[in-house]
C-alpha cells in the first residue's frame, strides 16, 4: 500500500472547540495519479485560545483509537479525556477522509468516530463508521463498509467469503465501545489474516487501510503543552504505603506514552533506552542527528553516546563535543533540544509520515524554521501540519496550496487563497484576514502594570 494521503480532517468537541473544524490538504478532484508534493505543508494560524492545539491533541487521540486496543481501558487515558472533551458537546467527533492505493485503484475513505461518556461515566466509542468510493469519481456518494453504535455492528459490507468474514468479526464482538474496529482487527485477527490471505476481500482491505493511516500518522508536543504527564502526577496515587510504585504503574505508562509501542523511536538528551541488539542502529541514529544539528551549529564535531548497561538494554545520553569543549547535550540552548527532538518527526515526514506538529516554530529561530520548511516543501514524501504564531514562514508557504490555514477566535477555518502580489503575512498583523482582527494596541497596556500605590 504505497500511497495513503490524507485529504481532509475534521474535529468537534475538545478543549474550547464547540463546532465543527475542518481542515482541508488537497483539492477537491482527485487523479488516478495524484501530485501531493504541492500539497505537503499545512501551517495553522490563530489567536492564543483559538483551538489551534486542541485541534493536533486529537488527532494524538485519533491516532491511538486506532492502533491502540487497550488506549480507552487505560485510567489515566479516562482522566486524560475527562479533562479536554468539551463539557458543552459532551463527546468527542473526530473525522478523516483519506485516500489509499488498493488493488483495484485508488480509494477515497471517510473514517468517523465518536467519544461520549457511556453508563458507567467512562469514555467509551459510540459510533464508528468506515465508507469508501472510487477516489476519482466525481458522484459525493460513499459506500458504507461497516457501522458500529455503542459496541453493536450495525453493518458489515459482505461482498465475497462471508463466512470467513463472520468468524473475523465475532472476535470482536462485545470488545467495540472500548476499541475501535481497526485496533482490534489487528489484535484478535492479524495472525489469522496472515495465514488466509486469499480470503482477503474490501472490508480487510479497507481495515488494514486504515490501520496504516494510524501507523503513518504522528503527532509532537512541546514539553509545556504535554499535559499527560500531569494526570500521571496529580489524577492517581501511584505510590503504595511503603512508598513503593504500584506494580501496575508501569504497564499504565508503557501503554499512555509508548502507545503499544508505535511510537516514534524519539532521541532525548539523556535517558533512551536501547535493546544492545539495536544499538549500533541507534549510533547511526544519532550520526545522523550530528549531521542534521552541524547544519545549525557549524562547531559541532560530533555527538559521543554515554552508555550505561541495565540487564538487556543501555541507557544512553547524548554528549556534543565542539572543537575546544565537550557537554551534555541538557546543558545545550532549549532550540538546540528542541531540534534533538523534533529530528524523528521530521525525517519520518521525509519518508512519508504524516506528521502534526504544535508550536513549530517555539524556541526555532525563524531563519533556521523558513530553511525547515522549504527543504521539507521541496523533498518531504509525506505530509506536515503544524501550528504556530510566527509570520515569517508565511511568505514561503504561499508558494503551496492549501498551506495557511487561519483559525479565528469563533473556530472557524479561513484558507488563504492567493490574491496577486499581496503577503499573507502583512495582511494577517495588519488584521485584514477574515476571522483574525489584531485588535490589540500598546495604549491598551496603560495602567495595566502599575502599582498598587498608583492606583490609589
Amino acid at each position: 500500500m504505497d500511497i495513503i494521503y490524507l485529504v481532509n480532517y475534521s474535529v468537534k468537541g475538545i478543549k474550547n472547540l464547540d463546532q465543527l473544524v475542518s481542515l482541508s490538504f488537497y483539492k477537491k478532484v482527485i487523479s488516478n495519479n495524484p501530485d501531493t508534493q504541492d500539497y505537503n505543508i499545512k501551517g495553522i494560524y490563530g489567536m492564543n485560545g483559538s483551538g489551534k492545539s486542541g485541534i493536533v491533541t486529537s488527532v494524538d487521540i485519533f491516532r491511538n483509537l486506532l492502533i491502540n486496543p487497550e488506549y480507552l481501558n487505560n485510567p489515566i487515558v479516562q482522566k486524560y479525556l475527562d479533562a479536554i472533551v468539551n463539557r458543552k458537546i459532551g463527546e468527542l467527533f473526530m473525522e478523516a477522509e483519506y485516500v489509499a492505493e488498493l488493488k483495484s485503484g485508488l480509494a477515497l475513505f471517510r473514517y468517523r468516530i465518536v467519544l461520549s461518556k457511556g453508563a458507567s461515566g467512562k469514555y467509551v466509542i459510540s459510533y464508528e463508521e468506515l465508507s469508501s468510493k472510487k477516489a476519482v469519481s466525481k458522484n459525493d456518494s460513499m459506500e458504507m463498509i461497516f457501522k458500529v453504535v455503542n459496541g453493536e455492528i450495525v453493518f458489515v459490507k459482505k461482498d465475497q467469503n462471508g463466512g470467513f468474514l463472520d468468524i473475523v468479526v465475532k472476535k470482536m464482538l462485545n470488545l467495540l465501545s472500548t476499541a475501535s474496529m481497526c485496533a482490534l482487527f489487528r489484535e484478535k485477527s492479524g495472525d489469522y489474516i496472515l495465514n488466509n490471505k486469499e480470503k482477503l476481500n474490501h472490508f480487510f482491505g479497507s481495515l488494514i487501510g486504515l490501520l496504516v493511516l494510524g501507523r503513518k500518522l504522528h503527532v509532537y508536543f512541546d514539553e509545556s503543552d504535554d499535559h499527560r504527564g500531569y494526570f500521571i502526577h496529580n489524577s492517581f496515587g501511584y505510590l503504595d504505603d511503603s512508598g513503593n510504585n504500584n506494580p501496575d504503574i508501569d504497564i499504565l505508562l508503557k501503554q499512555f506514552f509508548e502507545m503499544d509501542g508505535e511510537r516514534l523511536n524519539i532521541l532525548s538528551v539523556s535517558g533512551n533506552v536501547v535493546d544492545k541488539e539495536l544499538f549500533e542502529r541507534f549510533e547511526k541514529t544519532v550520526g545522523k542527528l550530528c549531521e542534521f544539528l552541524q547544519i545549525f551549529k557549524s562547531d559541532l564535531r560530533k555527538i559521543e553516546i554515554d552508555k550505561k548497561e541495565d540487564h538487556n538494554v543501555y541507557i544512553c545520553s547524548l554528549i556534543m563535543v565542539y572543537d575546544s569543549y565537550r557537554i551534555h547535550a541538557e546543558f545545550e540552548s532549549t532550540g538546540i533540544k528542541k531540534l534533538i527532538r523534533l529530528f524523528a518527526y521530521l525525517r519520518e515526514m521525509v519518508q512519508g509520515g504524516i506528521v502534526f506538529i504544535d508550536e513549530f516554530d517555539s524556541n526555532l529561530h525563524d531563519v533556521y524554521l523558513c530553511a525547515l520548511l522549504e527543504y521539507l516543501m521541496e523533498y518531504g514524501e509525506g505530509q506536515l501540519c503544524f501550528t504556530t504564531h510566527n509570520v515569517g514562514p508565511m511568505d514561503i508557504l504561499k508558494h503551496h496550496k492549501k498551506s495557511i490555514d487561519f483559525l479565528s477566535e469563533d473556530h472557524k477555518i479561513y484558507s488563504w487563497t492567493t490574491n496577486g502580489n499581496y503577503s499573507p503575512s502583512r495582511l494577517y498583523k495588519n488584521g485584514m484576514i477574515e476571522g483574525s482582527p489584531f485588535n490589540v494596541d500598546s495604549i491598551d497596556f496603560i495602567g495595566v502594570f502599575s502599582s498598587e500605590e498608583e492606583d490609589d
